[in-house]
């Protein structure tokens, strides 16, 4: 049982801490934007059993630490059949996961890709302008956003421990 709730715990600490490249969720856009600039990179994985085409739209952006962006992800179901899928995702270095907001994402969501459909999945977010201070982080010069997708119908929950 204590295994099983390890899980689900482990992934909120993440999320609170930045710890493992795990990017914070915000609701809101940051109020100030600094004219330091930083390039943000985007990558995109799919587990070796989905046969799914799944890129960013654009492979890196530079922008203002504290402006928000959105980016896009392509997503084209090549297979024959109906596929339903859901990513997790991270940001490298690690250190930077802890500034890096999101607004709005596709992830840990399951959507449904219907057979040769094409989806656009769009990324919002912004650099928290505390990057800059944190001696850590405060010379980093860019960054990777990574997502992978995974056919949520073979999802083994053994697999993870």
């Amino acid at each position: 049982m204590l295994a099983f709730a390890s899980v689900p715990l482990y992934n909120l600490f993440c999320k609170v801490t930045g710890y493992g490249g795990t990017p914070q969720v915000s609701e809101i856009p940051s109020s100030y934007i600094s004219d330091k600039k930083i390039k943000v990179r985007f990558n995109a994985d799919v587990s070796n059993k989905l046969k799914l085409y799944f890129q960013p739209v654009d492979r890196e952006i530079i922008t203002k630490i504290g402006k928000s962006n959105t980016v896009n992800y392509e997503v084209i179901n090549n297979t024959g059949k109906d596929i339903l899928i859901t990513s997790t995702y991270n940001v490298t270095p690690q250190k930077a996961g802890l500034y890096f907001n999101k607004l709005d994402c596709f992830c840990y969501e399951e959507r449904k890709v219907l057979a040769g459909q094409k989806i656009v999945l769009p990324v919002t977010f912004f650099i928290s302008p505390e990057i800059i201070d944190d001696p850590n982080t405060s010379e980093l010069k860019s960054l990777t956003l990574s997502y992978t997708f995974f056919n949520v119908n073979n999802i083994n929950v053994s697999n993870l421990y």
